[in-house]
């Protein structure tokens, strides 16, 4: 499967005062890994809208398991990857390594969804297409 890595730095405001990494920014670098692993493929956002009518994948479980401390002014770099796919849900895995060791583990799962037939207002589960799961298979 296609692995995406891309590096973030810490700035002062991602931290608590301890200098260390506030743990909602890994959720928030988690969901901007996935766009640009999705991006790396071809299917960005708003390709995926245009095509298929999915405004965005929205999660429906997340997890992440923190090993060691980041801190402000470090460099880390994220590694994400699909490792699951379902009918209608797939799984994102990512890593943060810092200076080359394994900071945070982590996924979110994510739903392939499309307005609702009956109701516009609503948006309801579909099958991922067959071509979304071929962009990520080593080429």
């Amino acid at each position: 499967m296609k692995t995406y890595r891309h590096k973030v730095s810490v700035h002062w405001g991602d931290t608590d005062p301890a200098r260390i990494v506030f743990y909602p920014n890994y959720y928030i670098w988690f969901d901007q890994s996935t766009r640009l692993l999705f991006d790396s493929v071809g299917l960005d956002w708003d390709h995926l809208q245009a095509k298929y009518g999915v405004p965005g994948c929205p999660l429906v479980e997340t997890h992440a398991r923190y090993i060691l401390p980041s801190r402000f002014r470090d460099e880390l770099e994220i590694e994400s990857r699909i490792t699951e796919w379902h009918a209608k849900t797939f799984k994102v895995s990512h890593t943060v390594h810092n200076a080359g060791k394994v900071a945070v583990e982590g996924y979110e799962m994510r739903v392939w969804i499309g307005p609702h037939p009956d109701d516009p207002e609503r948006m309801k589960a579909y099958p991922i297409p067959t071509e979304v799961r071929a962009a990520f298979e080593l080429r």
